[in-house]
């Protein structure tokens, strides 16, 4: 009886070394970035998860007398007023041709709470944060603000850094600096 137990495992052991299959392994995880794409003034950009507050319809504005030509003006959001700034303006210097600006993002850090006008949104996105590139040169209108980017099939997205805008003195201060409309007042 003993003999036929064990004639029966070692059949048993036989049939699962011809039949078994190995256990899948699973791919280590690697770190992911993880953001939004969309475009300022044409150029599409990278934001990264939790740098914006949220994307809203561009509300209508009334503008502010004595601004910078980048702020529209102050528009309704949630039961209070933010500042809209022109993206084309601030970025380009120059207003947009063609197709209005239907959203913008809006943005929340301590001192800051303005919208900027968008020229397109895409998706969210995802890359490997080891393949995150220091060194492609992206639009020189908006390389003070970046930092680094992504290939994304035959473009590179460069990754917009929301502190280093929040750091711009042209952006802390929306105040008209007309040099003639202050030698006009002190001569009053």
């Amino acid at each position: 009886m003993a003999s036929l137990a064990i004639q029966s495992l070692d059949a048993l052991e036989q049939r699962f070394l011809e039949e078994a299959v190995e256990a899948p392994v699973k791919p280590p995880e690697s770190m992911q970035w993880v953001g939004t794409c969309l475009s300022i003034a044409g150029v599409p950009l990278l934001i990264g998860e939790g740098e914006l507050e949220e994307i809203i319809e561009t509300p209508n504005v009334m503008s502010i007398p004595g601004t910078k030509p980048w702020v529209l003006g102050v528009g309704s959001h949630m039961g209070g007023l933010i500042p809209i700034i022109s993206g084309d303006v601030f970025f380009r210097g120059r207003s947009y041709a063609g197709r209005v600006r239907d959203y913008c993002m809006v943005l929340r850090r301590p001192g800051f709470y303005f919208g900027i006008t968008l020229s397109g949104l895409e998706r969210d996105m995802k890359f490997p944060v080891e393949l995150r590139d220091m060194d492609t040169p992206v639009d020189p209108d908006f390389t003070e603000y970046t930092l680094g980017g992504f290939a994304d099939q035959e473009r590179f997205l460069a990754v917009l850094d929301i502190d280093k805008l929040i750091a711009d003195d042209d952006l802390s201060n929306a105040a008209a600096n007309d040099p003639e409309l202050r030698e006009e007042l002190s001569n009053d």
